[in-house]
């Protein structure tokens, strides 16, 4: 009984123990937030670029100059994106900026008619003054908003600089960062952090190129549709979606409503067309896209998405949220690896969950087409 106790009040004191680290750990984070934002960024874009090095040094170039070579390709890529896109992209902008007061008094007779409509007495404030507004605050507050607007970029701009440095030296030269971290472990278990890492490194990866190959598809899918409904600004409005897209759940549901304004200041039944338009896209990236780009990187449930990016959005702000799913792929392989394989060696479920496959392409598409059928004959 005295060591039952005994061990029960040791295991107290490690909970205890455990808790105050782990809350010591989130403050020093939360403190040093800046450095730690920084780190991880150079620790995904160091990920994200080593996979096109990887494959040039496997074909006997230098991991300098591939990693210069790769960087080099990634700006030219981007200058002509910008090249090609930039002036409609521009000139879109410049249009949406003239036309915004006609816009917002569009939108505001609508929202009076459909109030007239249903019996609503809702006051709503002039878009002219709106405007007005907006001038005398950006007037009046000129100097301080410049001083301020000038530090937050020269702070991002030196931040950028730090994460592009570091990247270039962690991906040219990775060998002596990852060996000294793995000895800091004991010897016999050296080979299993490796294992672990070059896991972590591919689920990553995996998870990236999903990701980039969804969000184009969905930016495309959409420029199209609001191209043909009508919707000004498609072009403009599809890339914000695409972008958008790398943010799950939060990013779609945010992409939807500039078009739905727009199509409301117009033309109010174009509006339906947009929501139907984001919900057919909506349905081929999470039936079609999603199974296919994404069968081979953890799939991870909504609710764990929705808190890391909430945890994140609050530790790191705009720049969390979009390191928030990197980040719960690298631990999810973590857990499992150090956790959860050692939890199922200490013996056996007596009703082990169904394991959940992803379908493949053919099997996603005949399972529409069974669907399909089954609905035309009950109809």
């Amino acid at each position: 009984m005295t060591a039952v106790t005994k061990a029960q009040r040791r295991n107290i004191y490690i909970g205890i123990g455990l808790a105050f680290a782990l809350f010591l750990a989130v403050y020093f984070v939360y403190q040093v937030r800046a450095v730690v934002l920084v780190l991880l960024l150079t620790l995904l874009f160091s990920v994200i670029i080593s996979r096109p090095v990887d494959y040039l040094a496997r074909k006997g170039l230098g991991r300098g100059l591939g990693t210069l070579t790769v960087f080099g390709t990634l700006t030219l890529a981007l200058a002509l994106g910008g090249v090609a896109l930039g002036s409609v992209v521009e000139s879109q902008a410049q249009q949406l900026v003239e036309d915004l007061p006609t816009l917002l008094s569009n939108a505001q007779h609508f929202i009076e008619g459909v109030q007239s409509r249903f019996g609503l007495d809702i006051s709503l404030p002039d878009s002219q003054q709106l405007l007005d507004s907006a001038r005398s605050f950006l007037s009046g507050g000129a100097f301080s908003t410049f001083i301020s607007v000038g530090a937050g970029v020269a702070n991002v701009v030196s931040l950028a600089v730090v994460v592009l440095i570091s990247t270039i030296f962690a991906v040219a030269r990775p060998a002596p960062l990852v060996n000294g971290f793995v000895v800091l472990f004991p010897a016999g278990r050296r080979e299993r952090v490796r294992e672990i890492l070059e896991k972590m490194y591919k689920n990553v990866q995996r998870w990236f190129l999903g990701q980039l190959a969804s969000m184009t598809i969905i930016g495309l899918l959409f420029t199209i549709a609001l191209f043909f409904i009508g919707v000004p600004f498609a072009l403009l409005l599809g890339i914000l979606s695409g972008l958008l897209a790398f943010i799950p759940f939060v990013g779609p549901a945010i992409s939807v409503i500039p078009p739905i304004l727009l199509a409301l200041a117009q033309e109010p039944i174009s509006a339906l067309w947009v929501l139907l338009a984001y919900a057919g896209v909506q349905f081929v990236e999470g039936n079609i896209v999603q199974p296919v780009v994404m069968s081979r990187a953890v799939s991870l449930h909504p609710v764990i998405i929705v808190f890391a990016l909430l945890i994140m959005g609050t530790l790191f702000g705009f720049i969390g949220v979009l390191l928030a799913i990197p980040l719960v792929a690298a631990l999810h392989v973590l857990v499992h690896e150090l956790w959860v394989k050692r939890m199922n060696e200490l013996g056996t479920d007596p009703d082990p969950p169904p394991k959940e496959e992803p379908l493949k392409m053919t099997e996603r598409v005949n399972q529409l087409g069974r669907a399909a059928k089954d609905r035309f004959r009950r109809s």
